[in-house]
């Protein structure tokens, strides 16, 4: 039989989670976010807050992760690599949509697929561990790419041939650097069947501690299967993990 959470533990740490998913939150917020009356919250807060961990910003009465906690993630995740540190964040999409999880790494031109957990519906996609593929056809790609400069953008697109994988892979220079920059001013990308026919695909860009869009990560689906997920949300919940995933830099 598997032993309960202390309840008071649990509690700290979905307020901590809480804290730290946003850029400053009220009392009533948070208590509204880990489903705890006020009062209880706020008792919570307050130890948290003399302890350290959390601070608040007294011109805006919202609180804050405080550099003791970055500090403190930091030694905790400084003895294991990205991938097992990011897989845990992979699995809470996989569990939620049952889509296909990529994991990708930037080198140069291309991305490099590190990690991938197979959808649990019927499509598979033949991208396996280790495998590159083209910035400008693939969600991750363009996520990346869309981290850069304007100089380094142009530079890329200057030197790049544009061959086409499907019908929809964007070809013409102008448009993809219209699309690049569109991604960039929206913060995910999108893949509409450029790379795979059929296949629909949301990214986000993870950066490291100098900005750089260093890893993306992506969820792809059938694009029979796009009407049926509420597109806003799964780009919030790849937003999410995202966040999560930069607190290893």
């Amino acid at each position: 039989m598997a032993q309960k959470n202390n309840q008071s533990v649990e509690r700290a740490f979905l307020i901590l989670e809480a804290i730290a998913d946003n850029e400053g939150i009220g009392v009533s917020d948070i208590a509204r976010e880990v489903a705890l009356n006020k009062s209880t919250a706020f008792g919570i807060i307050k130890t948290l807050d003399n302890l350290g961990y959390i601070f608040k910003d007294e011109t805006t009465d919202k609180y804050h992760s405080s550099f003791k906690l970055k500090e403190l993630g930091e030694k905790g995740s400084a003895g294991i690599g990205i991938l097992e540190f990011a897989r845990p964040y992979l699995e809470q999409l996989s569990k939620k949509y049952g889509e296909i999880i990529h994991f990708v790494q930037a080198e140069e031109d291309v991305v490099l697929y590190i990690d991938k957990i197979e959808s649990t519906k019927s499509i598979r996609v033949h991208t396996g561990i280790g495998g590159m593929m083209p910035l400008y056809c693939t969600g991750v790609g363009k996520a990346i790419l869309a981290t850069r400069s304007k100089e380094e953008i142009m530079n890329y697109l200057n030197k790049t041939k544009l061959e086409k994988y499907t019908e929809n892979t964007i070809t013409a220079k102008g448009d993809l650097s219209k699309e690049i920059f569109e991604t960039k001013k929206r913060g995910y990308a999108i893949d509409n069947g450029e790379n795979h026919e059929d296949l629909y695909c949301l990214a986000v860009a993870i950066h490291n501690k100098q900005g750089q869009g260093s890893h993306a990560v992506s969820i792809s689906l059938p694009l029979f299967r796009k009407d049926n997920y509420n597109l806003d949300e799964m780009i919030d919940d790849l937003k999410k993990v995202r966040n999560k995933i930069e607190k290893y830099f």
